[in-house]
């Protein structure tokens, strides 16, 4: 039995930070993988309009074909709209891996809202996570503060990073439309392709 991570994103672009990330959960979790599960652009809680999934699916294969731990899942992306949330992702990854374990890798910035995600209730009592440390965020305290996850404590598995690498897409789409450098922030051939796109401008 193989223990992956499953890790969602917009990956809008994919950064340094997703890739850093990933990284770290693998080696320190001693992880086998992760899966890496861009959002579709269908999804209808997300605070703006996604860049087309196929250009996003393509940037996150280039930046990972270096990396045979991290496979990519269009699972999101090729689901009907009404199915592209966390919830049912994982019920549908639990069937295509019905011999290895799958735990949800999140950020401590989602922590507090997850019982307000769709069926978070249900998410949270039928999956495990890993929820990774961000700064300003008290990931026992959000815990302690709410009953639910008080409850569900031992599912979560929370993890500071040791090293802080907060890359906000929001801040390359900006800088790139700006015509300002981006290098280092964005892998490289994912960045090749962006501008070659011109996905951003």
């Amino acid at each position: 039995m193989a223990k992956y991570g499953v890790f969602g994103s917009a990956c809008d672009p994919i950064t340094i930070g997703h890739l850093v990330t990933m990284e770290m959960v693998i080696d320190r979790r001693k992880l086998d993988g992760i899966i890496l599960v861009p959002s579709s652009q269908k999804r209808r809680d997300k605070d703006r309009a996604l860049t087309a999934d196929e250009h996003r699916l393509k940037m996150v294969e280039l930046a990972i074909a270096d990396n045979e731990k991290i496979q990519v899942s269009p699972i999101e992306m090729d689901a009907e709209g009404w199915e592209t949330y966390t919830y049912n992702t994982m019920e549908k990854l639990k069937q295509q891996y019905p011999k290895d374990e799958l735990v949800f890798v999140m950020g401590a910035d989602n922590l507090a809202s997850i019982t307000n995600w769709h069926k978070g209730f249900e998410l949270i009592e039928n999956n495990y996570f890993i929820v990774m440390g961000r700064e300003g965020f008290d990931m026992a305290g959000i815990i302690a503060k709410n009953s639910f996850l008080t409850k569900h404590e031992h599912r979560f598995d929370c993890l500071s990073k040791g090293v802080n690498i907060e890359t906000s897409s929001t801040l390359i789409r900006s800088r790139i439309a700006d015509g300002l450098s981006v290098r280092y922030l964005v892998p490289q051939r994912a960045l090749d392709y962006a501008l070659a796109h011109r996905l951003y401008e």
